[in-house]
């Protein structure tokens, strides 16, 4: 299968060297699949001395400097039709859940990415993903097709133009774009498709908001509560803030509230 592997990246030439590409050589990926889009294009010289050896297909520039932006720019960066794999700059690895107590790394990574985009497709669904948390016990063992959370950090998607693939570039009053961007995009692709595709016993190994560069150079909690805030009003049908999360950082559950229709 055609695909592309698209990675953003801001401030991490050795983070993603040590971590993403380490990962990717130790599968059976091809790594000219790879395309790296550049929030700071000034950085470009610096990932390349780091990754001399790794044969990346692509440096692009694009001088975005919010996430939601970087987005924008790959999706409309393809041709329609393409298939892309997106991939954040600090996944460590990508395991498979074994048992209740036990995962592996998945090494056979080019046959289950083809594999989830068949299942995908034969559902007429466009984005697929994994489960968002590394706990075998909590892993379920099945694949789903209704609402749920496509963590952005590992997940496919055929590319479109369409307006389930864009994220809205609104501010908040302090000037600044939201985050929670895979959130929108989980509930724009279901309310398109009527379904996403996740595979719940796959999960990224990685270190949600404490690895530095990345989103962590711009990321507040006001920025990520102003996230929150902007699903629950736009999106009040299919989710809702989470009120008992353990974090200090904002959150937001996805659930389709509307009522069943009954037929007669």
């Amino acid at each position: 299968m055609n695909f592309r592997i698209a990675i953003p990246t801001i401030a991490r030439s050795k983070t993603i060297k040590k971590k993403t590409i380490g990962y990717l050589q130790r599968t059976n990926i091809d790594l000219s699949k790879i395309d790296l889009f550049f929030s700071d294009p000034s950085e470009i010289e610096d990932y390349k001395k780091e990754l001399k050896d790794v044969p990346i297909g692509n440096y692009i520039p694009t001088d975005q400097r919010h996430i939601r932006l970087q987005r924008n720019f790959i999706a409309r960066y393809y041709p329609e039709g393409q298939f892309l794999l997106g991939i954040d700059d600090d996944i460590s690895s990508v395991q498979m859940r074994v048992t209740e107590k036990k995962t592996q790394e998945l090494i056979d990574l080019n046959e289950f990415i083809e594999q989830a985009f068949e299942i995908s497709q034969s559902h007429k669904f466009d984005m697929w993903g994994v489960n968002a948390v590394l706990n075998p016990y909590f892993m379920r063992t099945d694949i789903s097709f209704n609402l749920r959370y496509i963590v952005g950090c590992f997940y496919g998607w055929r590319n479109t133009y369409q307006a389930k693939n864009i994220l809205s570039t609104e501010k908040g009053i302090d000037g600044m774009l939201y985050g929670k961007e895979d959130f929108e995009k989980s509930i724009q692709y279901y309310l398109a498709d009527g379904g996403v595709t996740r595979f719940n016993y796959v999960a990224p190994k990685t270190k949600y908001y404490s690895e530095d560069g990345g989103i962590q150079t711009y990321r507040t909690i006001q920025n990520e509560q102003h996230g929150v805030d902007y699903l629950v009003k736009h999106y009040p049908l299919f989710c809702y803030e989470n009120k008992n999360k353990k974090s200090k950082w904002p959150e937001v559950l996805l659930k389709d509230q509307r009522k069943k229709v009954k037929r007669k």
